[in-house]
């Protein structure tokens, strides 16, 4: 039983993404056959906007501890060991730094002003913070698999020299 734990903790985040695809996907075919039967799940637009969010951001994190994102190795492959290694520091830090930037703005003035305002979904009147939490919540996900990466990366640039 533990080594399906074990599982469970190293692949949470795909686990959580192929749940709510998976519920995205029967929600999305209900509505269409709703449709063709002549009534309408409109509503239902909102949820599935709202878990693309949270999908999003968890797909990121997730891209980022398998080393799935797209990256730009044309010019660290050619620079000598040292310079691999800077540009592996330079990244790291561009990248949280970006992730940062994203969670403070989202900490500090939207959230805030989606509670203060009580602002609300127009059909399900879900509140819209929901959407905006996806942002701190995963970010700091996401950067902990940004610097698991990139600590993976430090250590095979080791071995490399």
């Amino acid at each position: 039983m533990s080594d399906r734990l074990r599982w469970l903790g190293r692949n949470a985040e795909e686990v959580v993404c192929a749940a709510m695809m998976t519920f995205m996907t029967a929600l999305g075919f209900a509505n269409v056959v709703a449709r063709y039967l002549g009534y309408s799940m409109a509503y239902t637009e909102e949820l599935l906007v709202m878990l693309l969010v949270w999908l999003t951001m968890l797909g990121t994190a997730a891209g980022f501890k398998r080393n799935a994102h797209l990256s730009m190795t044309f010019l660290q492959e050619r620079l000598p060991s040292v310079g691999q290694k800077a540009l592996e520091i330079l990244s790291t830090i561009l990248t949280v730094g970006s992730v940062v930037v994203v969670m403070v703005v989202c900490v500090v003035y939207q959230i805030p002003d989606e509670i203060l305002l009580k602002s609300r979904t127009l059909s399900l009147d879900l509140p819209t913070v929901y959407y905006s939490l996806a942002i701190p919540v995963c970010g700091v996900l996401i950067i902990v698999r940004v610097l698991q990466a990139s600590w993976r990366d430090w250590k095979k640039l080791g071995r490399a020299t």
